[in-house]
């Protein structure tokens, strides 16, 4: 026996359907400007990803496809020799913090944009924002700790703002060995001796590296003169 044939006018799922597609075409500018909003609807690479596309991506479900095409376009927005001039990749944290959005377990985008902006651009502050979402997002990701711990340090005008990430980090349990060493190392830095000393004595205890134990003794040992200079002088 065939099967009935599709009525149109008496089908209210395709009709459902049809009304659906139809919303998504007529609000997809406005939902490109909700989505994707100011510094990119203005800027030659927001234009280039149609905010159609990016409506239905979040829409229907297909979000990853929208953020790999749009990672696609922050790899050649870099590459681009014209974006370097005097706005300096201005907007290259913004075009990664996106693409994140879109796609937060796509773990090249951290790195890649996080060197950028660390080493190149000389953003090191952007940087960091952009590792701690991707740790946040993938908290199990050692590389991405590595090189927070990495670019964190070498900014030391920050250390107030990334010590309680690196704390919380550590209080996990599953850092890297390196990731207690900075935290020590920027307790140190920003005047917390006492909170220093008592890291490097953890892993002093804990380490299964000699070198990371002549490290630590080292260490103790500059703080404990530190605190025995300081008692000297009062």
């Amino acid at each position: 026996m065939p099967a009935p044939a599709l009525s149109w006018s008496k089908d209210w799922r395709l009709k459902a359907l049809v009304c659906f597609f139809a919303l998504q075409i007529l609000f997809s500018t406005l939902l490109g400007g909700w989505i994707h909003p100011r510094p990119f609807a203005e800027d030659k690479l927001g234009k280039d990803v149609p905010s159609a596309l990016r409506a239905v991506g979040y829409l229907s479900g297909f979000k990853l496809l929208v953020g790999q095409l749009f990672w696609i376009k922050v790899i050649q927005y870099y590459g681009d020799s014209d974006n370097g001039g005097s706005h300096h990749y201005a907007k290259l944290y913004d075009y990664c913090s996106l693409a994140t959005d879109l796609n937060p377990n796509f773990i090249p985008i951290y790195p890649f944009g996080a060197a950028a902006l660390a080493f190149h651009v000389k953003r090191p502050l952007e940087a960091v924002r952009l590792l701690q979402k991707g740790i946040e997002a993938n908290p199990n990701e050692v590389r991405l700790k590595l090189l927070y711990a990495a670019i964190a340090y070498q900014d030391t005008g920050q250390l107030d703002k990334v010590i309680p990430f690196l704390e919380a980090q550590v209080v996990r349990g599953d850092a890297p060995e390196m990731l207690s060493n900075i935290l020590a190392n920027s307790y140190a830095k920003v005047g917390r001796t006492q909170d220093a000393i008592h890291l490097w004595q953890r892993i002093l205890q804990s380490t299964d590296s000699q070198e990371t134990r002549i490290e630590a003794a080292q260490k103790l040992q500059a703080l404990y003169n530190s605190l025995k200079t300081r008692k000297t002088k009062q």
